[in-house]
Order: structure tokens, then sequence, then C-alpha cells
């Protein structure tokens, strides 16, 4: 790959890894993650390994690949697709504690 591609993969996965952190902050903040120690550490486990991923070329000297590029991609896409459980109240799948 050229110099180019790097940076523009490196952009791109930054930006996927940022999108994850904040929805990871977001759920952070919810009463269920504030209740349950194991909902709070899947959360910032996930926070933890998405700012790992996002500065790799400043962290660890290396460059994001297509597949790890990919792969924050649907992370991203599997957190998006639970935001109407976190905001619709009347949604079946929301728990009832979870404010």
């Amino acid at each position: 790959m050229t110099w180019q591609t790097h940076q523009l993969l490196a952009v791109v996965n930054l930006g996927i890894c940022l999108g994850i952190g904040w929805a990871c902050i977001c759920r952070l903040n919810s009463h269920i993650c504030r209740s349950y120690l194991l909902a709070r550490a899947r959360y910032t486990l996930l926070l933890v390994g998405a700012l790992a991923s996002g500065l790799q070329p400043l962290l660890f000297n290396s460059w994001p690949s297509v597949a790890s590029v990919i792969f924050g991609l649907a992370v991203l896409a599997g957190l998006g697709l639970n935001v109407v459980r976190w905001w619709v109240s009347s949604h079946p799948m929301r728990r009832s504690d979870d404010e």
C-alpha cells in the first residue's frame, strides 16, 4: 500500500473508533451501567479497545489494516443497531430498569 492509503485508513479508523468511544461513553452514563458492574466493565473495555485501535499509529507505531477498519465498522454498526433500545422506552427489547 502507498503512504496515502495508510494515512486514509488511519483517519477512517480513527473516525470509526471515535464513534464507538462516543457510544460507549453514552452507555456508561446509563442507569444500567451505574447499577451493574458487568455492564460497566463491558463498555469500559470496549472504550479502551476503541481508543487503542483508533490511536494505533501513535501508540504502537503500526498502521491499521483494511480488516481492522471493517471490524471497527461492524462493531459501530452493532452499537448503532441497539440505539433504538437505548432511546425508545416502549421498545420490546428494552430493559425495564434501563434509564
